[in-house]
């Protein structure tokens, strides 16, 4: 075995360990410590050292990045004294080529005992059987890996916002198992996200579109980022306009995990407009009504508040002492709530016909909302169906709604899906 697990001897308080069997399966060690502490003050209970052997390291296994993850095995018999234990891990990383490894982890645990709790002060005594009939347990794991081995990998990328403004900064963080390079590429997508149209060129911050060539950048990974990780930043286009982006990564002398992206469409973030929103009063049967106002710009998709008072006359006619004020009837009637409905028969693009949708229900839909497809949101399909911009043309009550291009007005295709998957209701739309 590359590592090796040794206990340190505790003399104040004087601490008793030893070896015992049985206590969980075989293949695992495990020790028994006895003493006795102070009341209510913290003490150190139990320290171990973890120790990988030349040419190996302890791969980080906590949050924290530790070597070594400590934790309490809560029982029934055992659950109330949980919070009452505490351990620290202190990791030594080797020096000179290998400095970003943990060669070692010390472990240490510490007790303190609880004052004027029912149940639990005073501790157990020896002669009831003290913490072991109480089956008090803590364990830790490590995993230990070769320094330099060939299973060196990207092993996680990441992004920090799934939806941007127009010229807000994009991060990217990576992660990889060793040292080596790969290489990472931005593009901005198409309508139907089969293609990509532009490439960011890292080191100017620009677009590049796809006719002038593919931008990429060389990562390379040293021991410095085996520690923290390494993040990229990506300046989006400042054009007002929602579009997806692909992060795909491809490998070089490291490795990618399977999860990593490396393909179009497997890690996206969208850039949303920012748009405003005119109310206006509608004319009603003996209603006179006027004027009108605006929200202040906001990125699409998100919601807004806003309180606008109203006053009315009533004139009292044809001798009535009474007056009703009905609502209309849809209580959201606006263009821009948000809602998800249902496919209830096949989507398909034969005859030019897929720009229309057809749904289980049109209630509370409007010309003009913006349509998006919810199954592609939820990270259920790896492409899009419907285009980037589309909006509602036109709306068939109860049957199906057309869509088109918000900015150029002209229809727009959806791609097809199966007419099984839409009588099963497993596919959506997000208006």
């Amino acid at each position: 075995m590359a590592v090796t697990v040794t206990h340190v001897n505790i003399t104040s308080p004087d601490m008793t360990e030893t070896t015992i069997t049985g206590f969980i399966p075989s293949g695992f060690t495990s020790k028994r410590h006895e003493g006795f502490v102070i009341q209510g003050q913290t003490t150190l209970v139990a320290e171990y050292n973890v120790s990988a052997s030349s040419g190996y390291y302890l791969e980080p296994q906590s949050s924290a990045g530790n070597g070594v993850e400590v934790f309490y095995v809560v029982r029934l018999a055992n659950a109330a004294w949980e919070n009452y234990y505490s351990w620290q891990v202190t990791d030594t990383y080797y020096t000179g080529a290998n400095s970003a490894y943990i060669e070692s982890s010390n472990v240490k645990i510490f007790y303190t005992p609880p004052i004027n709790v029912p149940g639990l002060d005073p501790d157990p005594i020896p002669p009831e059987g003290g913490f072991a009939a109480h089956l008090h347990d803590i364990r830790f794991n490590y995993i230990e890996g070769t320094i330099g081995g060939s299973t060196s990998k990207l092993m996680n990328v990441s992004i920090l916002k799934p939806t941007l403004s127009p010229s807000e900064t994009q991060s990217i963080t990576l992660s990889s198992s060793g040292t080596g390079n790969a290489t990472i590429k931005v593009l901005k997508e198409n309508v139907n996200g089969t293609d990509y149209t532009h490439s960011y060129k890292f080191s100017d911050n620009t677009w590049v579109a796809k006719a002038s060539g593919l931008q990429s950048k060389l990562l390379n990974f040293t021991n410095e980022h085996l520690k923290n990780g390494m993040t990229e930043a990506v300046v989006m286009p400042s054009t007002n306009e929602s579009k997806t982006y692909s992060v795909v990564l491809t490998a070089g002398t490291l490795a990618l995990e399977a999860t990593v992206p490396d393909a179009l469409g497997e890690l996206t973030f969208d850039t949303v407009q920012n748009v405003r929103t005119t109310f206006e009063p509608e004319a009603d049967t003996g209603i006179t009504v006027a004027g009108s106002f605006n929200t202040s710009y906001r990125p699409e998709m998100t919601s807004t508040f806003v309180k606008y008072p109203f006053t009315f006359v009533y004139t009292k006619a044809n001798g009535s002492d009474t007056m009703t004020l009905d609502r209309q009837p849809t209580a959201s009637d606006i263009t821009g709530q948000l809602q998800v409905e249902t496919i209830d028969a096949e989507l398909t693009t034969a005859g030019g016909t897929g720009n229309v949708i057809p749904l289980a229900s049109t209630d509370g839909l409007k010309v003009g909302m913006q349509i998006q497809d919810w199954n592609y949101t939820k990270g259920l399909r790896s492409n899009s169906r419907i285009p980037s911009g589309a909006v509602i043309a036109s709306i068939n009550a109860g049957v199906s709604v057309t869509i088109k291009n918000a900015t150029t007005g002209s229809a727009v295709q959806a791609q097809a899906i199966s007419a099984e998957k839409a009588g099963l209701g497993q596919e959506r739309m997000l208006f």
